[in-house]
């Protein structure tokens, strides 16, 4: 009777335990299903704050490719993606679940007003007031300044996910500890009480068991989900601080040795150089290179042509796998094994600004691809950064340089004589300014006509070029009158040297079979700051006045502002 009540006591028990312990997968699950869905809830309101920030971003890059080049190609990408904008902010606020999740889509809701206001004004400015007034609105940094707040709010608010993600792992994990550690006492339990029962409590066991290694799995893959992220918002963050840098210096040649500093952040695993274009002979030179100085990667030539890489004469990347793949004529170190490399162009407007080439790839066909997506999407926003240095530069080249001649305009003349006047007061050293006009130029384009009156004025231009000092600035002042100043130059001096210009250019033969004068003479005028005037006018007209006085005593002559007195 009394094992009768004791089986009775322990059945109750076991029965008891039993059903506490089928009570816990229930809980569990039901616990897992809530923290998954608060995760996945707050993945999806990462995405779209992010999607929020990479339209705005994608507006404000098409309005700047408007403001400069006024294609209308870029204002169709900037509308595009202030039209996708509203409904990623309505998606944002439908999944906001409270009153701090709403106030703060709120302000980045009047935020991103406020940026496509900002981006809308200076798309209309360009539209109707020309491209230098458009950069005075971005200039004036209103819409910068919203973009960097909305982009804190953002930060903000993707590092309090994260904290909450980490924070529902640490919960899962802690829970799954707790479930097994039931399930295996109260296997023990009824193991001890009731060997009937031992088959039935071995199945619930390895039900517990399976149920705790799957709750490890999403455990495991939450943790590399917070990893991917964690990495990707650190290559976003070097990516933008790269093209910042990039854009802010003053050429494209300059920007290269910064973007040579930025890479081995981005792409830390590889070894690789960066090759950035010369305008001047079409070479692409190499302007950084990271991973072992002493391995492979020494052996990268300084500078290559485009036909020795696979990648540029196809413009797109090119990828070699071991031994079995033909290298680049370029890659010195193809033979050495089955190192994965890769070159990926720099293009920008179907123009070739750059080439990146990498090595070392994962032999790991999963991060092999990330590792290339990565190059590739780092690529993109290279070329486009450079080639809007490019066209920068351009842009300021053609705006200070004569078209016909190649020197510098009567624009830019003015600006660096009020500049080297400056610097010449300072100083307390003289400097020299040349005046020389062509004798009987117009004689020349009334008879050979006005083509080979180019001829003329460039030939004499490239032997002005050939003739003054480094730091003399020469510029075509207007028709066929130059100017040549001539820092820390006395007037006896420059006299001299103008004499040997004059020489050479009425020893030029500039025409042998007709087509053109044979030859020509030029007449100069010389003055001296401070000697001969103080200020800019005075100096251009004692210059000014001694040249016609060279032409008043038959041309082909050079007279000082004292001589002409």
């Amino acid at each position: 009777m009394r094992n009768d009540r004791q089986l009775k006591f322990l059945a109750v028990a076991v029965f008891i335990v039993m059903m506490l312990v089928a009570a816990v997968p229930f809980w569990t699950d039901r616990s897992v299903d809530r923290m998954l869905d608060a995760s996945r809830a707050g993945l999806e309101r990462r995405q779209r704050l992010e999607l929020v920030v990479s339209l705005l971003r994608d507006a404000e890059t098409a309005q700047r490719g408007f403001v400069i080049t006024g294609n209308d190609a870029f204002l169709q990408a900037s509308l595009k993606a202030q039209q996708a904008l509203p409904q990623a902010l309505q998606a944002l606020k439908r999944a906001s679940r409270s009153d701090d999740d709403r106030a703060v889509v709120w302000r980045i809701s009047r935020l991103a007003q406020l940026k496509q206001a900002a981006i809308g004004e200076a798309i209309t400015v360009r539209q109707n007031e020309g491209a230098a007034a458009a950069a005075a609105v971005v200039g004036s940094m209103r819409g910068m300044h919203h973009m960097d707040e909305l982009r804190r709010i953002v930060q903000a608010e993707v590092a309090a996910i994260d904290q909450r993600l980490q924070a529902l792992s640490a919960e899962l994990q802690a829970r799954t500890g707790r479930s097994f550690a039931v399930s295996v006492g109260a296997t023990l339990l009824n193991v001890c009480v009731l060997a009937a029962l031992l088959v039935v409590l071995m199945r619930m066991l390895r039900e517990r068991r399976e149920s705790a290694r799957l709750l490890g799995e999403r455990a495991a893959e939450l943790a590399v989900a917070a990893g991917l992220a964690t990495r990707h918002n650190r290559e976003l963050r070097l990516t933008a601080e790269m093209l910042r840098a990039a854009e802010a210096a003053p050429s494209s040649r300059e920007a290269g040795p910064v973007i040579g500093r930025y890479l081995p952040r981005l792409l830390p695993e590889l070894s690789g150089s960066f090759y950035l274009l010369r305008d001047d002979d079409g070479m692409l030179e190499r302007q950084g290179a990271w991973g072992d100085p002493a391995g492979p990667m020494a052996d990268e030539p300084a500078e290559l042509a485009p036909e020795s890489c696979r990648a540029l004469q196809n413009s797109a990347r090119y990828k070699t796998c071991g031994d079995q793949d033909l290298p680049c004529t370029h890659d010195r170190t193809g033979l050495h094994g089955a190192t994965v490399r890769l070159c990926v162009p720099l293009v920008s407007q179907d123009d070739l600004v750059g080439m990146i080439h990498l090595r070392g790839l994962a032999s790991d066909p999963q991060r092999q691809q990330q590792q290339e997506q990565l190059a590739v999407a780092v690529a993109e926003q290279l070329a486009l950064a450079l080639g809007n240095a490019r066209l920068r530069e351009s842009l300021r080249r053609q705006s200070v340089l004569d078209a016909l001649t190649g020197l510098f305009n009567r624009r830019y003349f003015d600006e660096t004589m009020k500049r080297e006047l400056a610097r010449a007061r300072r100083s307390g050293l003289p400097m020299a300014l040349l005046v020389l006009d062509i004798d009987h130029f117009k004689q020349v384009n009334d008879r050979y006509g006005h083509a080979a009156g180019d001829v003329v004025l460039r030939n004499i231009a490239g032997q002005i070029r050939s003739w003054i000092r480094e730091g003399d600035v020469a510029c075509r002042y207007g028709g066929e009158e130059f100017v040549i100043l001539m820092p820390e130059c006395g007037a006896g001096v420059a006299r001299e040297r103008a004499d040997m210009l004059r020489q050479a250019i009425a020893a030029t033969v500039f025409s042998s079979d007709g087509s053109g004068p044979e030859r020509v003479t030029a007449s100069f005028g010389v003055a001296e700051l401070p000697r001969h005037g103080e200020e800019a006018d005075a100096l251009f007209r004692a210059a000014d006045t001694a040249l016609y006085r060279a032409k008043h005593l038959g041309r082909n002559q050079v007279v000082t502002a004292g001589d002409a007195a």
